[in-house]
C-alpha cells in the first residue's frame, strides 16, 4: 500500500488530536512524506481534505520553510474555499509561512475582504486581521490603511475574539 493510500484511510477515520498529531511526528520524522499528505487537500471526501489540511497545519507550525514553494498554490486554494474549517487552516498556514517580498496582493484583499465580514467564523475573521498585519508591516502607507480601517470598526457587532484581535492589532501598529 502506497503513503498516500494509508494516510487516506486514516484521515477518513475518527480522529483525534492525538491520531493527527502522530500523522505530523510520521511527517516530520519522513519529509518526503509531505508531498502525499498536501496531495490529500484535494481530496473528493471533504472529511479527507479537511484533515489533511489540519496537519499540514500542524507540519508547518514546526517546519514552514517546507510550505514556501507551495505558498502560491495555498494561496489560490484559500481563493476559492468555501468551507469554514479549511479556511482558517489556509490561513494558519500561511500566517505560519515567512512572507514573501513583493506580497501577495490577492491574500492581502482576501484579509481586508473578509476580516470584518459577518458570515465568516471568528477564526477566520481574527486570523484574517492578524495576516493583514503581518503583510502591512512590509508596506507603511497600507499599514496606516489598515489602522485606519481597523479604528472604524464598529466592534459592536463583533464576538470578543474579533474586538480582541482588533485591539491587540492597533497597540502594535500604534508602538
Amino acid at each position: 500500500m502506497e503513503k498516500i493510500d494509508e494516510f487516506r484511510n486514516t484521515l477518513a477515520m475518527p480522529l483525534s488530536k492525538l491520531s493527527i498529531d502522530k500523522l505530523v511526528q510520521e511527517i516530520c520524522l519522513h519529509p518526503e512524506y509531505l508531498k502525499d499528505m498536501y496531495q490529500l487537500i484535494s481530496d473528493d471526501k471533504i472529511v479527507v481534505s479537511w484533515r489533511a489540511i489540519w496537519a499540514c497545519e500542524k507540519v508547518s507550525e514546526q517546519h514552514p520553510g517546507w510550505f514556501v514553494p507551495l505558498q502560491d498554490d495555498i494561496i489560490r486554494r484559500l481563493l476559492t474555499c468555501w468551507h469554514d474549517g479549511s479556511k482558517r487552516l489556509f490561513l494558519s498556514i500561511l500566517y505560519n509561512v515567512p512572507v514573501s517580498t513583493p506580497i501577495s496582493i490577492d491574500l492581502l484583499n482576501y484579509c481586508l475582504d473578509h476580516m470584518l465580514a459577518p458570515q465568516e467564523s471568528i477564526g477566520v475573521q481574527a486570523l484574517a486581521i492578524r495576516m493583514a498585519y503581518r503583510l502591512c508591516k512590509c508596506e507603511p502607507e497600507l499599514l496606516k490603511e489598515l489602522q485606519l480601517i481597523l479604528e472604524n470598526a464598529d466592534t459592536e457587532y463583533y464576538s470578543t475574539g474579533v474586538k480582541t484581535t482588533i485591539r491587540n492589532i492597533l497597540k502594535k501598529i500604534n508602538k
